[in-house]
Order: C-alpha cells, then sequence, then structure tokens
C-alpha cells in the first residue's frame, strides 16, 4: 500500500482494543449463633415451682451468656491471629527488600570515590560478584519523566524543554544500581563488523470513514545491513552502514499475495546507503539516507521507518558509575513518517561481563506536535494527528567495541488518529483515519 493510499483513500479499518477481565473473590464469614433462651413450657403454676423456675432460668441464662463470651472470645482470638499475620507478611516483604538492596549498602559506604579510583579493569576482576546479586522487579522511579499528554500529543514547545530536534539525546541516571559500579563508554574498533540480521514481523488494522480493514499479518520480512567503523575524529566515529539484501517470507494465501506486490517495492530498498557518526556513550548525530529519485513511495516510508530501527540499535550510556540494576533514561528526538516524534527509553542492566552489556529497555513516544506531513501525500491535503499512543519494550546485549547489538528482540505497539483534511474542486473535506500496527523485531549477528 502506497503512502498516498495510505493518507488519500477511504480506507478504513477497525482499532484493535485489548480488554482485561477482573476476577473478585468475596470471603465472608459466616457466624449466626442465637443467644434467645427456651421458651418456658405453658404449665399451670404451682406453689412448688414458684421458687424454682427463676433459677432454672438464672441457670439457663448464666450457659447462653458464658457461651456468647466463648464465642466472642474465639471471634476476638480468630481477628487477632489474622491481624498478626497480616503484619508479619507484610515485614517479610519490607525484609525481603531490604535484603536485596543489602549488597549495595554494604559495599557502597566504602567507596564513596569509586568513581574516580575504579574502571572497566575493576569490574572484569569483580565480575562474580554482580553475578550473585538478584535484580528484584522496579517500581518506576520517581525521578523518571512524567509527561502529561491525554492524547498522547505534547503542548507546543513542550517537547523542546526536553530534547530539542537535532539534539544528541539526553541521558538521565536513575538508579546507579549494585556495587561494584564501573563507567561503560563505547571503544568501536576500526573496520567492518559482522552483518546484522534483522526480522521484522507487522500487524496492521485501520478504520477510516466506515469502511474497516480488519487487522492483517504482513509477511515476515527480513533485512541483512553490513556496517564499517571509520576513523575516530574528535569523540565521534564515522559509521557506514548498507542495506544488503531484504527478502519476504509469505505465509498462505494472502500473504503470497502481499508478497507479490512488495517485492518489487522492497527490491527498490537494495544498496541503500546510511550514514551517521557516533560518541563513546552512543549517542548518533547526523544520520542521513540517501534515496534515489526513483525510489517508490512505499518503499521510501519504509526507509523512514527503518532508519528510526537504526538509531534504536545502540544504547546511550550514562556519564556515571553503573552496576547491575542500574537504570537509565535516554530522551531523544525522531522523525518517522512526517512526524516529530518524543521518544523516551528506560534502559535497565540486567548482567555485565566485560563488554558485554544485557540490557532491558521500555519505550514510550509522544508527538511533539499535531502537525505531522508523510511522505507522499497528495498536494492539497493537510494532515493533523487527533490522538497518538506507542510505547514497547525489548531486550538486547550490547558489545561496546562493536557498532550495533550483538542479538535481541523488541516489540512496539501503536494506535494513532489522523484527521485528513482534503481541498479539491473549491471543496473541503475532512475524515478520521485511525491505525493500529504491532511489530516484532529480532535481530543477531550473520556470518560475513
Amino acid at each position: 500500500m502506497s503512502s498516498s493510499e495510505f493518507f488519500g483513500r477511504s480506507l478504513l479499518t477497525r482499532r484493535l482494543a485489548l480488554r482485561a477481565g477482573l476476577v473478585f473473590s468475596l470471603l465472608a464469614p459466616a457466624c449466626a449463633q442465637s443467644d434467645k433462651p427456651a421458651a418456658l413450657e405453658p404449665d399451670k403454676p404451682k406453689a412448688a415451682t414458684v421458687e424454682t423456675k427463676p433459677e432454672a432460668k438464672l441457670a439457663d441464662d448464666k450457659a447462653a451468656e458464658t457461651k456468647v463470651a466463648e464465642e466472642k472470645a474465639a471471634a476476638e482470638k480468630a481477628a487477632a491471629e489474622k491481624v498478626e499475620a497480616e503484619k508479619a507478611a507484610a515485614e517479610k516483604v519490607e525484609a525481603d527488600k531490604a535484603l536485596a538492596k543489602e549488597p549495595e549498602k554494604k559495599v557502597a559506604e566504602p567507596d564513596k570515590g569509586e568513581a574516580k579510583a575504579k574502571g572497566p579493569g575493576d569490574a572484569a576482576a569483580k565480575a562474580d560478584a554482580p553475578k550473585a546479586i538478584a535484580v528484584a522487579p522496579k517500581a518506576v522511579s520517581p525521578k523518571a519523566t512524567k509527561i502529561d499528554a491525554p492524547r498522547g500529543i505534547l503542548a507546543k514547545g513542550a517537547a523542546d524543554k526536553l530534547v530539542k530536534a537535532g539534539d544528541r539525546p539526553v541521558v538521565k541516571l536513575l538508579e546507579a544500581g549494585a556495587a561494584p559500579r564501573a563507567v561503560a563508554s563505547y571503544a568501536l574498533v576500526k573496520g567492518a563488523a559482522k552483518p546484522l540480521q534483522m526480522g521484522m514481523d507487522l500487524e496492521m488494522a485501520m478504520d477510516a470513514g466506515g469502511m474497516k480493514l480488519p487487522p492483517t499479518r504482513m509477511p515476515r520480512m527480513n533485512l541483512l545491513f553490513d556496517f564499517t567503523t571509520g576513523d575516530r575524529s574528535g569523540v565521534d566515529w564515522p559509521i557506514d552502514g548498507k542495506l544488503r539484501k531484504v527478502s519476504v517470507e509469505p505465509k498462505g494465501a494472502q500473504q503470497d499475495q502481499i508478497a507479490a506486490a512488495l517485492r518489487p517495492q522492497l527490491g527498490a530498498l537494495e544498496g541503500i546507503g546510511m550514514n551517521y557518526f557516533l560518541d563513546e556513550k552512543g549517542r548518533l548525530r547526523d544520520v542521513k539516507v540517501t534515496l534515489p529519485p526513483s525510489l517508490p513511495p512505499m518503499a521510501g516510508q519504509m526507509m523512514s521507518g527503518m532508519t528510526q530501527s537504526l538509531e534504536s540499535m545502540t544504547a546511550p550510556l550514562p556519564d556515571e558509575p553503573i552496576g547491575v540494576g542500574a537504570t537509565w533514561e535516554v530522551l531523544s528526538r525522531i522523525v518517522a513518517n512526517g512526524a516529530d516524534l518524543l521518544q523516551i527509553t528506560t534502559f535497565t542492566l540486567e548482567k555485565r561481563d566485560k563488554n558485554l552489556l544485557s540490557l532491558d529497555a521500555v519505550v514510550r513516544q509522544y508527538a511533539a506536535k499535531d502537525g505531522v506531513n508523510p511522505p507522499g501525500m497528495p498536494p492539497g491535503t493537510a494532515a493533523r494527528l487527533v490522538s497518538y499512543k506507542c510505547n514497547g519494550s525489548g531486550k538486547s546485549v550490547f558489545d561496546t567495541a562493536d557498532v550495533a547489538p550483538r542479538s535481541g528482540s523488541t516489540s512496539i505497539n501503536s494506535s494513532m488518529t489522523i484527521e485528513l483534511k482534503i481541498d479539491a474542486d473549491g471543496k473541503s473535506e475532512k475524515q478520521e483515519t485511525s491505525v493500529d500496527t504491532n511489530m516484532t523485531a529480532s535481530f543477531s549477528r550473520a556470518a560475513p
């Protein structure tokens, strides 16, 4: 589907909605014991019984009161035991939390100057220590960047206060992690690296003007990249990348038809070069992709998305020393399919083995503004974002001596609604189009 068809036609697709059901269990202990004494038989009163009945009634009342008191005491005891059990459980949770943090507290006190005294060599010498530290699930750090954007679109100028378009990403350390800690930096090796192989699966649904296209799974796309690192100049290494090969793997008759339409578009991408600069902290700048004028619109749109993927293939690192469990934010501005986006990626260091960093990443995106200018949009058509939502997660293994990750996977889900304003023949028409996409990708090093 070309981008002009994407934004110009009246194709509608249904929005994907996921609903989670909640199951409630209600426990109501029943204890309905009667304390009403038994009724006296309606015998005729006798002189002898006038004196004995009050004693019998008193005995019955006393027995009933004793029973009520015993039941009340049992209930109070049960309640007290429940409170004690809940208190013990809460204390255990707090103790577990304190235990998880205990290794850091024990080592952190004596080596206040570790940022200066320790380096990557010290971290390698104590590699066994981080492996023994379990990383407990973390709550959102109070230092994390808070965003106020109910529709996923930031107010004018809000994104510039965090990071300006065209600037290097901003890295903010949230938690330093457990000791031992050491500064992590890239030290790239000049020359060609092993090819990077990437597989991508995409499912898309649309809803526009009463016409709905149900979720459609695209054929799997396989891409093979080459990367070469040049001589370091100042703080940056120049990187030359090339998309060597693109192929599709359809499954089923429907995907066969889609693949037949895609192959001519994808074939035009082979051989396209990408150039950028990377500094020792993994921050990219000046990403350039040269597209031939004859490139089909669909291929151009895909290449825009691939440029974003390349920028996400390097993990920017904090300036401060970090250890296992460290978390940090990377705030960056990216342009994807004509939209100016603010991306916030939160990394967690799960494992460190010399140059290898195993990272977990959580991604969220916001539109820096509601204006959007997708490639291939027909003349006389204007597009505006009504709502935008994008988030994802992934895991990767990075080698700080290499330009791209050794392996990893990522999953991105997005939903957006675009208002199209079309001016033709002196008439103006507005139409909203909603698009939902689910994308998963995996990458690994291929043999040269």
